[in-house]
């Protein structure tokens, strides 16, 4: 059964044993905007340093050598920029977040078309649920929400670490899914002590 509560991001898939969320990365419109139009001054500014760097001869004298090591310096960082402001914009647009309770086991992943992290948990090392917004303005202590990455909403721990996700939801969505995380855990943990248990 599908269930995304108060028509929220979230898309929820709720059955006995297992329960899988699937939450779109957050889209700061602004942001996308101004990464495609920097990305057309970028790859015209590439494309014009190609052109001159083809056209002239740097390897005549000392100083054209230096400023060809410093043309190949300036472009690889210029193609390193690139790539990063690329990888921004796949996230904003195609990025998901999975939390997938399936067995004994819990696998969240952050991918953009199938590619990304991927952690495997095992789920009696699970505990505390609990929401904590995150503050996404660009001088806030987390700039990084503000690109729609670092920690989420929804958090908890698993042994000695603490893992994250939800970063798009609204706060109410992100409290709703804590509260059912809680139960859904809560039921599982209590169906393994009775099937342990002794008569």
């Amino acid at each position: 059964m599908t269930v995304n509560p108060n028509n929220g991001k979230a898309k929820i898939l709720r059955q006995y044993n297992t329960l899988q969320m699937e939450i779109p990365s957050q889209t700061n419109w602004v942001w996308l905007i101004i990464s495609f139009l920097w990305l057309f001054v970028w790859g015209t500014g590439l494309i014009g340093v190609i052109r001159e760097f083809e056209q002239s001869d740097l390897t005549n004298n000392v100083l054209g050598i230096i400023s060809l090591i410093f043309t190949l310096f300036w472009l690889l960082a210029w193609l390193a920029v690139g790539s990063g402001i690329v990888f921004l914009l796949l996230w904003g647009f195609f990025g998901k977040e999975t939390f997938r309770l399936e067995g004994g086991r819990v696998v969240l992943e952050k991918t953009v078309f199938g590619i990304g992290k991927k952690h495997i948990l095992d789920k009696a090392g699970i505990k505390n649920f609990r929401l904590e917004p995150a503050n996404a303005h660009w001088l806030g202590p987390n700039r990084w929400a503000f690109y729609g990455l670092g920690p989420g909403k929804i958090l908890f721990d698993y042994h000695t670490k603490t893992y994250s996700f939800g970063m798009a939801l609204d706060d109410a969505e992100a409290r709703q899914i804590v509260d059912m995380l809680k139960e859904k855990f809560a039921l599982t943990h209590n169906k393994s002590q009775d099937e342990y248990s002794p008569n």
